[in-house]
């Protein structure tokens, strides 16, 4: 099987060239062209000789994703993006822009994992069967093609979609550290935000790494024992733990903590507000509120004025407090729709 270019980072891709007999500076052009130029092909590179070209198209493919399908949404102007696998399975992306109520901010959703391991109630990616992680070229290739075929440079980066990001930590990590390289999409760290359903030994372990990339934890709620049928990885993780990891390490980090939380009917509760208070002890927290977009026989989407009135609530923590606006919803492109249009008759 061919090598995925993208999974290598530069030392790699110096040490590759190395082996062809190429000069290291080779490494730097390929990045130029793939992450700066986004060309598709090794045909395009033309400061490559013909012998080079013809050598690397043998050996490596740059794009392992094929895009099946592309939708936009007519409310807002959302993109989603359907994606095959080298191996015949299908991921989703989504390009959100004037995303989070901040109209200077072009976003890309991308996916970590084909399928999900976690069984959230409140998430579609959770009712199909977790196959495997993607390899660091494929979370990369997701922003190449999304840009390529929008014709957008996004300035934002959140692992959001499909799968849970520290079940696949390592080419999570290397995918992003990739994004931020300077010769390579030059995104900063505070534009790449990694997503997590409360993963312990990996946030540990991303807290004493001392990544500098923002991370955002999926709550959803107050009480373990609620949290625990939501997020069944609350059994093995639970809530109380989650938050005395916080605030034990927290501040010796340099990150903004997002706690993001599904608003549902039945937890937007005055107790909730003040359990969340008693919860989390570090202050340098954001509470992202999402408003359940994906509802079962046993969830139920709060109306406006339950949400404004939990909001008053939330007063008490004293810390900054926002409300995801649900883009791309007509599209099953908002947070917790993603599932893969391929699987979507059997949902």
């Amino acid at each position: 099987m061919k090598q995925l270019i993208k999974n290598f980072t530069i030392d790699e891709t110096e040490l590759f060239f190395a082996s062809i007999g190429e000069k290291a500076y080779r490494a730097r052009q390929l990045y130029a062209w793939m992450y700066g130029k986004n060309v598709a092909t090794f045909d395009e590179m033309s400061n490559y000789s013909k012998s080079l070209r013809a050598l690397l198209k043998q050996k490596c493919v740059v794009s392992p994703l094929i895009c099946e399908d592309r939708q936009t949404s007519q409310i807002d102007g959302t993109e989603k993006f359907l994606f095959k696998t080298y191996d015949g399975h299908y991921i989703e992306s989504v390009l959100l822009k004037n995303d989070f109520n901040d109209t200077g901010r072009l976003t890309i959703c991308i996916s970590s994992q084909i399928g999900c391991q976690m069984g959230c109630t409140f998430c579609h990616t959770a009712r199909i069967p977790f196959i495997r992680n993607l390899e660091t070229a494929e979370i990369l290739d997701q922003i190449n093609q999304v840009r390529r075929l929008s014709g957008l440079s996004n300035n934002n980066i959140v692992f959001m979609g499909m799968g849970e990001p520290f079940m696949n930590y390592n080419n999570v990590i290397k995918a992003a550290t990739i994004m931020n390289y300077t010769f390579g999409f030059h995104l900063s760290v505070r534009k790449i935000t990694i997503s997590t359903c409360g993963i312990l030994p990996r946030i540990e372990q991303f807290i004493e790494e001392e990544h500098l990339f923002n991370l955002a934890v999926s709550l959803n709620d107050t009480s373990s024992e609620k949290r625990s049928v939501s997020m069944p990885i609350n059994r093995k993780y639970p809530l109380e733990k989650l938050a005395d990891l916080f605030n034990k390490k927290m501040p010796k980090a340099h990150n903004r903590l997002t706690l993001e939380y599904v608003l549902r009917k039945d937890n937007i509760s005055k107790d909730d507000a003040k359990r969340l208070k008693k919860l989390f002890k570090y202050s340098r927290i954001k509470l992202n509120l999402i408003p359940l977009n994906c509802s079962t026989d046993n969830t139920a989407r709060p109306s406006d004025e339950e949400i404004e009135s939990f909001i008053k609530e939330l007063e008490i923590l004293n810390i900054p407090i926002t409300v995801r606006k649900s883009l791309g919803s007509d599209i099953d492109g908002a947070c917790g729709q993603l599932s893969g249009k391929k699987y979507s008759d059997s949902l």
